[in-house]
């Protein structure tokens, strides 16, 4: 009995054990899932907060490739994630040019996120600055989305060459091959993303396309494409086909019935061997002003045509042959072409960034001179008649009167009275308003265009802001002097319709400048009719610019013609017993043109080292090369600008270089002896 009551004991206890433990897993499940409740969607907030909105990648230059010496075009994609939105790209810059001289200050472009998508946008970045590194960030409503790196490869002494191709598989034909000066470093750029800028095509030898790529090219793009070429730009055209309407005078080529024809002729060219297949062509016969390389007027192969300063290849067959892509003379064949067609001396695309071109046009900032200081006899006066006053005048006039103490008191007076003097002088002779200098180049192409550019120094003696506007298109860029400017201090913003240039908080005194470059389309041209006979140069000049110019000169077999000054729209008949020998332009027209020896004109003239003075390649006749016309204006041209809000300007000097390659008519005879 004890034991049965002893066993239901034992049983009842596990039984009130078990309803324990029941109650409590329960409470422990039931508080489990309170806190999850109230952690759960603070949890999903927080996730769904650090998902990133967007996500962007930049890549510089053509396929990854730059020469940092030019102002470099950026590729920057972006995947947006939300609704469609304004946003900002900034790139901040504040990297040392030579002189002490710095960029410095943010790049600033609009871009338009879509919604949910994906957009690939252009910016133009200064190749210095990518190749110590630098970034772009993302922004809209004030606050960062994204940075991204610029990524890119710096390359020096060797010649781009961009296929437009979407493979670099494209680009195999051009290994080995070279333009005898440098190797040729070929590159596969999207057509998608050519520059529709002349000054972005600049680090770039040749483009090699075909036909029909160059047709599916944008209005932009084409336009940018052929003013680089007229500038001194080389195109290859691999194929024939039907060119769009604007190149049609330009292109050697007709189109035709495909053929194949011995590999040898090919050969020729190159002079090399070992091409004994057949090579498939399409051509149906030769532009009346191309120059034939291989084939003959019937069955041509290869041909070129002069577009301004630059030219336009076309070969009848695929440089993607297998034939060709498997002959050991393939590299010699592209070496050949690039030899003649590079017309690299003429270009007037200049390396902006280089130590020599921007340490030259930014030294206008040292001719700023904010206090004109007196002629040293004007002090030597001043100083006479204080010394005099304060010495023996003083000592006779207190002597005579017996009052020789007084000296303690009328010395103070009189210095004072003589320094107050000397620094209201001072005052009256600091400028109240602006100073500025400007100098440039405008190169132009013959046709109504020209490449511009150069510095504006602007120093003032309060302190405060400036903004300036610059054309659509126009690439520009702040420079200071050591000053390091922030973001906020100095920024170029690149619209639609102008590309503004603001400068803040600057301190009296200090130097600033802008240095931009553009493409004019409204600068006319010096209209030439130019022949030579018996080593003479025969011919008239219009100026048909918009500008006065000054120290108007021609510079032809080694010799210099003076033409004096020439208004907008005057006609000049040339004197051909007029030209001098010369063996050193650069010094005679220095000697001729003496703005370029003084003042702002310094820069200007160790400028001159850049120019050539023929574009006649090695290929072409000396009797054949063409004259350069050269010239000064001190009218403002459109890379120079002016304050966008009227201010006070003491002093405003501008000096601007003009150059334009004439050619000259083939007449009889040779150099005279």
């Amino acid at each position: 009995m004890n034991g049965q009551i002893m066993h239901r004991g034992a049983r009842e206890h596990t039984r009130r054990r078990g309803m324990h433990l029941f109650c409590l897993q329960s409470l422990i499940r039931f508080f489990c899932g309170a806190v999850l409740a109230l952690v759960a969607p603070t949890t999903v907030l927080a996730a769904t907060a650090d998902k990133p909105t967007m996500y962007m990648s930049a890549t510089a230059g053509y396929g990854g490739y730059y020469i940092q010496q030019d102002w470099v075009p950026v590729a920057v994609t972006i995947h947006h994630v939300g609704a469609k939105e304004d946003a900002t790209l900034t790139v901040q810059v504040g990297d040392a040019l030579v002189g002490g001289r710095r960029l410095g200050g943010g790049l600033t472009w609009h871009v338009q996120l879509p919604a949910n998508g994906w957009v690939t946008t252009e910016i133009d970045v200064p190749g210095v600055v990518l190749a110590k590194g630098a970034s772009v960030t993302c922004s809209a409503n004030g606050q960062p989305l994204y940075t991204a790196a610029l990524n890119g490869n710096s390359v020096n002494h060797v010649a781009l060459v961009a296929v437009l191709a979407n493979s670099s598989q494209s680009t195999q034909f051009l290994a080995g091959s070279s333009t005898t000066v440098n190797p040729v470093l070929p590159v596969a750029l999207n057509p998608d993303l050519v520059p529709t800028s002349v000054n972005l095509l600049s680090g770039l030898t040749a483009v090699v396309t075909t036909v029909d790529t160059l047709s599916r090219l944008s209005v932009a793009q084409q336009e940018a494409l052929y003013n680089w070429v007229e500038l001194g730009g080389l195109l290859v055209l691999s194929g024939t086909g039907q060119a769009p309407a604007k190149w049609q005078s330009s292109v050697p080529l007709k189109p035709g019935a495909e053929e194949a024809v011995p590999g040898t002729l090919i050969a020729q060219f190159a002079n090399s061997a070992g091409l004994d297949a057949n090579v498939p062509v399409q051509v149906g016969g030769i532009a009346a002003t191309a120059r034939l390389w291989a084939g003959s007027n019937q069955r041509p192969l290869l041909a070129s045509e002069n577009l301004g300063r630059g030219q336009v290849w076309q070969t009848a067959f695929s440089p993607m042959d297998p034939n060709l892509l498997g002959w050991s003379g393939n590299p010699l064949l592209w070496t050949a072409i690039f030899k003649d067609g590079v017309a690299g001396s003429g270009s007037g695309l200049a390396h902006l960034f280089s130590d020599s071109v921007a340490q030259n046009l930014a030294s206008v900032g040292d001719a700023l001179a904010p206090l004109r200081v007196p002629s040293l006899p004007v002090f030597a006066v001043v100083f006479a008649v204080y010394l005099l006053v304060i010495g023996p005048v003083l000592f006779l006039v207190l002597r005579r009167f017996r009052r020789a103490h007084f000296a303690w008191g009328l010395l103070p007076i009189f210095s004072g009275i003589t320094t107050v003097g000397i620094y209201l002088f001072g005052g009256t002779e600091r400028p109240s308003g602006l100073l500025m200098d400007g100098v440039g180049v405008l190169d132009l192409s013959g046709d109504g265009k020209a490449e511009s550019y150069g510095v504006e120094a602007i120093m003032s003696p309060y302190p405060g802001g400036l903004d300036f506007s610059l054309p659509s298109q126009t690439l520009a860029v702040p420079l200071s002097v050591n000053d390091v400017l922030p973001l906020t201090d100095a920024a170029v913003h690149y619209g639609n319709a102008d590309t503004n240039v603001q400068f803040r908080n600057v301190g009296r005194w200090h130097v600033r400048y802008v240095y931009a470059a553009h493409l004019d389309n409204h600068s006319g041209q010096i209209d030439t009719n130019l022949s030579s006979a018996y080593g003479l140069l025969f011919g008239t000049l219009t100026n048909d610019t918009p500008y006065p110019l000054d120290h108007v000169a021609i510079v032809w077999q080694d010799h210099m013609y003076h033409l004096g000054s020439m208004k907008p729209g005057q006609t000049v008949e040339l004197d051909p017993t007029s030209g001098t020998t010369t063996k050193q332009w650069i010094s005679d027209y220095g000697t001729y043109n003496r703005d370029l020896t003084h003042g702002i004109g310094r820069s200007l003239g160790a400028y001159l080292g850049q120019f050539s003075s023929s574009v006649a390649t090695e290929s072409d006749d000396a009797e054949n090369a063409s004259a350069m016309v050269i010239a000064t204006t001190d009218k403002r041209t459109s890379m120079l600008p002016t304050p966008t809000v009227a201010q006070d300007v003491s002093s405003d000097k501008t000096l601007v270089l003009v150059r334009q390659y004439a050619d000259v008519n083939p007449g009889i005879g040779g150099p005279l002896p």
